[in-house]
């Protein structure tokens, strides 16, 4: 796997006896700045078949370039990928499942959900616990940018490919409205300030807000800054179990924003069907993401 060092963001890689997996991150483009975070350039083999994704705050779209892969929405709608096809999702309220066959190779192009909507050129509310195949959103334009992967010879390759086919999407995609665009970067951008605050700041109504942060996330803001709070706390987990000389659990829950350990607990069951100690039992290590526990389907 071969990138240009200054894109490279950092190398992640688990080689166990049974697991192995390898993902290069890389920057985006300046070009792409504020509207995609990044690329995954990815490989793995591993030993099960099933993992539970959580819900989060961004969105995503990857690219199958191995063996076909099954994906299953949050909605329970499953797709199939077969090597040069991808999908994309929007936000998820629910967990989502990812199959193969134990071996699996692809790009993931990491995006905020204001970067997905201004993508696809329509609003995220359909897209709210769904994975849908990226032809059906974006045409022939997925058609080939699937084609264009599979194709490259080598991660440059696979990079510029994902470069070139984003920039030309972007470039012809009108922006979101500026007043749009500032309420969903103090959303995203700053936690501390009250969703009251944010629509008074621009001249909104609460409702006006609203609906214009729906339109653009798929869900509202409150939902969303839920979600945030999620994805920061599952990403603190995954430096391991809480010390307890520093406040346990419930410091734990302090420090994410959440009122108590018992709110922590019942909002990590909402959105992860799990408790906080269950996804640490079946978390993989090297951020291997999350195994689900008794599936063994093959696709």
């Amino acid at each position: 796997m071969t990138v240009p060092s200054s894109r490279l963001l950092s190398i992640r890689r688990h080689d166990g006896p049974q697991d192995t997996w390898h993902v290069a991150s890389l920057a985006p483009p300046p070009v792409l700045s504020g509207l995609v975070d990044g690329y995954a350039d990815y490989r793995e083999r591993t030993s099960f078949t099933t993992r539970r994704e959580l819900p989060h705050a961004q969105a995503v779209l990857i690219v199958n370039l191995a063996e076909p892969i099954g994906i299953v929405g949050g909605d329970g709608r499953p797709i199939t990928l077969r090597a040069g096809e991808g999908f994309v999702a929007g936000a998820h309220l629910a967990p989502a499942l990812s199959r193969s066959g134990g071996t699996q190779a692809g790009m993931h192009v990491f995006l905020p959900l204001s970067g997905l909507r201004r993508l696809l050129g329509c609003p995220l509310t359909d897209l709210v616990d769904r994975a849908v195949p990226l032809d059906a959103v974006l045409g022939p334009a997925g058609t080939r940018l699937g084609q264009a992967l599979a194709e490259a010879p080598d991660g440059t390759g696979r990079m510029a490919a994902l470069d070139d086919a984003l920039t030309r999407r972007f470039a012809a995609t009108p922006a979101l409205p500026g007043a749009q665009a500032h309420a969903l970067a103090l959303l995203r951008g700053r936690p501390d300030l009250d969703i009251a605050d944010i629509a008074r700041d621009i001249g909104w109504s609460a409702k006006h807000l609203a609906n214009r942060v729906k339109d653009a996330l798929g869900v509202g803001p409150r939902t969303y800054r839920r979600l945030m709070r999620f994805e920061a706390l599952t990403k603190r987990l995954g430096a391991g179990p809480p010390d307890e000389g520093s406040g346990g659990w419930a410091g734990i829950a302090i420090d994410a924003g959440y009122c108590d350990q018992s709110h922590m607990i019942r909002e990590f069951r909402e959105f992860a069907g799990l408790t906080p100690g269950q996804y640490l039992a079946q978390s993989l290590p090297d951020g291997g993401g999350l195994v689900e526990a008794g599936i063994g389907e093959v696709i």
